[in-house]
């Protein structure tokens, strides 16, 4: 049991005599073969480690052990978390720290987790999580793009992205994409939580994506670790941290650097990432932490190809002068205070000073470049909130048999965003200026925004029930100021005839609430079903409606988005031998925006192209086949299979030519799978994976 008596699922219990461990069941239960003199070693992520020596009291009736928090990771753990780790990816507890989890979570253990992780490939980061489909824009890991049960994969724009629980993207209302991806190298681990539970994070359709960075070392004032990496296409990367601790201080830094030529023509990039943690505890209960990170790279872009020009050679480039940079700074600030053995209480404190732009010939990509001035687009994100989150266990019954925990906290965000787009030089170099920055030739925005949000989560147990319910309300405001032009074009010459100046105030201020609920039954010690039901949304991106593009004009009466999620259930594991989860969803997304034809021009319109419903099912399974025919805790030989197949169509639309075609950007069939050999100092895994094909609009168009 834990701190406050509730049974710790996953736990280990290991025989130090014989060659023999096990994992405790959902209640904390457990049954391994020991006999008088045994000694029995207990350990848990974060908690204290525990040792017995058994006697025949304990052999005739049973034991009973409790493990307590820490705030410092024992170095033992992590040894043991290693020989653990057979499945890589699990479940988290219903309750961590001042966090609820229920719903659907998983937790990544990177620590463990094999492949090369200088490369970043987020297929292998997240092979074991079902339902997403993963885009890579680059093939180095410079910024992830995934999406989840039928959304958009672009930049994880449908998650909403932290890193140690702050926010990461640009601009959380107005421009929720996220450039900034950490090294893996860096992680501990990654935390995906969908269905009720997410609303405490934000109102996202696809929950959130929360990257852990690597605890300071425990155990030594001063360690040091350097990670070299060499690959295909010019790659190479180094990673460099020292970190250590000493009486109640904390600290770490790390630097990574990498470059490389890119799998295509035109591809280069350079990129470096630096992060800086000190932590110190005031006392026992309360401990503050300051973390600081930058990141900036360069990337040459190859642009896009036709089916044609895919089909002849994937790695041809037809764009030469095409440029992308992007600079990130963060600042973030927490504060923990354990007010009590049942209370929490935690602030965070955040900042973001960031950019992108870019630069290049932005016409279809079927047009030659044709030379002359290149077209830039910058944006600057400055933004920055505090988060605050207090956490409380009760009890019900005097028998401890009906317990649960509450959670308060509440949001305040202000953000400001400038975007402009004008000309640039003809030459063909990363000469990020505009040739004429007071008087642009496209567009200048800004777009201050302010969020106000209150949310609150409750679960309950009750014996083999567990019921949780979460609402969520949020108060938005988006504004935008500036102008944009539009140009007369004789169709013959092509000469400018006018250049008209529009400027535009626009101001949207809401307020709305969410709920969520779910319930879960367990079905026996080790299997459990669940079913989750939670509201999305999603405002109006000012930044995307406001930007020019040549061939894209937006709708001026464009909505946000609306909608739901909802989930069955069925997850459960066998000791060390097999885990699975089963699960069957549905995704209902209102005014869905998207990029459709415009009548009578060759122009497309971004605008709310209809409602969207997505169904599918999605499957994980893993086994040890090794512990079939032998309980090892040395040897494991793991297969795993991860498939989905989601079904995503317009149920309605103002196009009636949509109604009844696929969504765009999702695959309907993803598959998963790879075997992997672990033994105490020796790891091998091949994995594969295949996705279906997927369309890029929602008129479902094969030819342009």
């Amino acid at each position: 049991k834990d701190d406050f008596g509730m049974g710790i699922p996953g736990a280990l219990v290991q025989n130090l005599n014989q060659d023999q461990q096990v994992l405790t069941d959902v209640n904390g239960l457990f049954a391994i073969r020991a006999q008088v003199g045994d000694s029995l070693k207990f350990a848990f992520r974060n908690y204290t480690v525990e040792y017995l020596v058994l006697n025949q009291q304990h052999v005739d009736k049973g034991i009973a052990v409790s493990l307590f928090s820490t705030s410092k990771e024992l170095e033992e753990v992590n040894v043991v978390n290693k020989r653990l780790a057979k499945f890589d990816v699990g479940t988290m507890p219903p309750i961590k720290g001042v966090q609820i989890t229920t719903g659907t979570n998983a937790i990544i253990e990177l620590e463990n987790l094999s492949g090369a992780k200088a490369a970043a490939n987020p297929r292998e980061m997240f092979a074991k999580i079902p339902g997403l489909n993963i885009w890579e824009s680059d093939g180095a890991g410079i910024q992830i793009g995934i999406g989840g049960r039928g959304l958009s994969p672009n930049r994880a724009a449908n998650f909403n992205t932290r890193q140690n629980g702050y926010d990461i993207s640009a601009d959380a209302l107005g421009y929720p994409e996220s450039y900034y991806t950490p090294p893996f190298e860096a992680l501990k681990a990654v935390e995906i939580t969908r269905g009720s539970a997410s609303l405490q994070f934000g109102t996202q359709f696809g929950g959130l994506l929360n990257f852990i960075i690597k605890d300071p070392a425990a155990s030594t004032p001063l360690e040091f670790t350097s990670r070299n990496t060499v690959g295909s296409y010019g790659l190479g990367t180094t990673f460099n941290r020292l970190s250590g601790s000493h009486n109640k201080w904390g600290y770490q830094v790390y630097h990574q650097y990498k470059f490389g030529n890119g799998y295509r023509d035109n591809s280069t990039f350079d990129q470096q990432q630096a992060f800086a943690q000190l932590s110190y505890f005031i006392n026992e209960k309360m401990k503050v932490k300051l973390e600081a990170t930058h990141m900036d790279y360069l990337a040459q872009q190859a642009g896009g190809l036709t089916d044609v020009q895919f089909d002849l050679d994937p790695r041809k480039s037809y764009r030469d002068r095409n440029w992308f940079k992007v600079n990130w700074d963060m600042l973030a600030l927490h504060y923990d205070y354990e007010i009590n053995a049942k209370a929490l209480f935690n602030v965070r404190a955040f900042g973001i000073n960031s950019s992108r732009e870019s630069l290049g010939f932005l016409g279809k990509i079927s047009q030659a470049d044709p030379g002359g001035n290149r077209e830039m687009i910058s944006g600057e994100f400055l933004n920055g909130g505090v988060e605050a989150r207090y956490l409380q266990r009760y009890t019900i019954s005097e028998t401890k048999e009906i317990k649960g925990a509450f959670l308060l906290g509440g949001r305040a965000y202000k953000g400001f965003t400038t975007s402009k787009q004008g000309m640039a030089s003809d030459a063909s170099d990363a000469d990020f200026r505009f040739l004429n920055p007071n008087d642009l030739e496209n567009s200048n925005f800004s777009f201050p925004s302010k969020n106000l949000a209150a949310f609150a989560e409750n679960i309950l147990f009750c014996k083999k029930l567990t019921f949780n319910f979460g609402m969520r309300y949020e108060y938005l405001l988006s504004s935008a100021e500036g102008f944009y032009k539009r140009y007369s074009i004789h169709p013959l010459n092509m000469d400018t005839l006018g250049i008209y100046t529009t400027y535009d105030s626009n101001r949207v201020e809401r307020s709305l609430p969410l709920f969520g609920a779910g319930m879960s039954y367990k079905i026996n010690a080790a299997s459990t079903i669940y079913t989750n039901f939670t509201q999305n949304y999603r405002a109006v991106n000012f930044t995307d409606i406001r930007v020019t593009n040549p061939n894209v004009v937006v709708d001026t009466l464009i909505n946000d988005e609306h909608g739901f999620t909802a989930e069955l259930g069925f997850r459960g594991f066998k000791n060390k031998l097999l885990v699975y989860d089963l699960a069957l969803f549905t995704v209902f997304y209102g005014d869905k925006i998207g990029l459709a034809p415009k009548p009578g021009t060759a122009l497309k319109e971004r605008t709310n192209i209809g409602n969207a419903l997505n169904l599918g099912v999605e499957a994980f399974v893993e086994i040890d086949l090794i512990s079939i025919f032998k309980d090892s805790a040395k040897y494991s030989f793991n297969l795993f299979v991860n498939a989905a197949y989601i079904d995503a169509r317009y149920v309605s639309s103002k196009e009636p030519n949509y109604v009844g075609k696929q969504v765009e950007y999702v695959s309907p069939l993803l598959v998963k799978s790879g075997v992997k050999f672990s033994s105490n100092k020796f790891t091998a895994q091949i994995q594969g994976s295949y996705n279906s094909e997927q369309y890029a609009d929602a008129s479902n168009s094969v030819v342009p």
